[in-house]
């Protein structure tokens, strides 16, 4: 199941605190492919029910650019012995993309028919019609930082951060801090923050799934400070992948513009699109041989 978390910030005058919460976006209501064998000339009903059970809409990928009949959906269907006699969408409106709300659900419905003229082996064929949902989804993170003086300032003790969870987790940490607050620096302090994107998949579960993400956008929202130039570069070609359990990290130094006085703050944002590709495995229809 895959779900896109969406994350509310703390209290402006609370603790820092990162505030994130949800959990699976995609469930799969029902994979079936009937009858699991046929004879030659004979079709195979498959259906995929799936719903949106997060908290934020995403598009669900249908057709590839030159696609058709949900060929993102159901990767492989042997297009030397079965063709698509009856496709349908029962769900919001369809084309190369779904977009699916929070609790709504789309069923596909594929009817494959076995040619009689396919040259079908006289000890059968075995077809296997493999599955996956590519769900697109946008996520954000930010985290409030602080330069101070001196350790004798008080500057202020709330700062906050988000981070996205869900399929993947993005997240901003801080290091290099000498004040005992770790997003809190004192003016000297060699500031960097860690921009974490993580692929969360559980290994052991029956489905499995990647990420293929864009590079965050990563900036300083701030008139005080400003991030070292260089830090998406440290990904060179623009978009990675990523699979269960796999992470990447973009670390990116923080250097002040003017001298502080007192205290200042501001805050690190990053952002950037990926999509889960939830991959449902395979369903086996054995295709016989029908003499003449």
């Amino acid at each position: 199941m895959l779900v896109l978390i969406v994350v509310t910030s703390g209290c402006i005058d609370g603790p820092e605190d990162t505030q994130s919460e949800g959990g699976d976006a995609i469930n799969v209501e029902e994979l079936t492919v009937r009858p699991s064998s046929i004879s030659s000339g004979s079709s195979v009903n498959s259906i995929l029910h799936i719903s949106n059970t997060g908290e934020l809409e995403a598009d669900l990928g249908v057709n590839s650019e030159e696609g058709e009949y949900g060929d993102r959906i159901l990767k492989d269907r042997c297009r030397d012995f079965l063709n698509v006699e009856d496709y349908s969408v029962n769900g919001p409106e369809s084309g190369s993309s779904i977009s699916l709300s929070p609790q709504e659900e789309v069923i596909f419905n594929w009817v494959l028919r076995n040619p009689e003229s396919s040259n079908v082996p006289l000890n059968g064929y075995s077809c296997n019609l493999k599955f996956q949902v590519p769900f697109d989804y946008s996520v954000n993170a930010y985290r409030q930082i602080q330069f101070k003086e001196s350790r004798e300032i008080e500057g202020s003790p709330n700062l906050e951060s988000k981070s996205s969870r869900g399929p993947m987790k993005l997240e901003i940490d801080t290091i290099g801090s000498t004040s005992g607050d770790s997003s809190t620096f004192i003016e000297g302090d060699n500031a960097e923050v860690i921009i974490t994107l993580v692929n969360q998949a559980e290994d052991g579960t029956s489905y499995t799934g990647f990420i293929d993400a864009d590079v965050p956008d990563i900036e300083a929202n701030s008139d005080s400070f400003s991030l070292e130039d260089g830090c998406e570069e440290q990904i060179s070609d623009g978009e990675l992948t990523m699979y269960e359990g796999e992470s990447q990290s973009i670390r990116c130094g923080v250097k002040l513009d003017e001298e502080v006085k007192g205290s200042l703050r501001g805050e690190i944002t990053a952002e950037t699109d990926y999509t889960y590709v939830k991959n449902l495995g395979s369903r086996t229809v054995e295709i016989e041989y029908r003499g003449n």
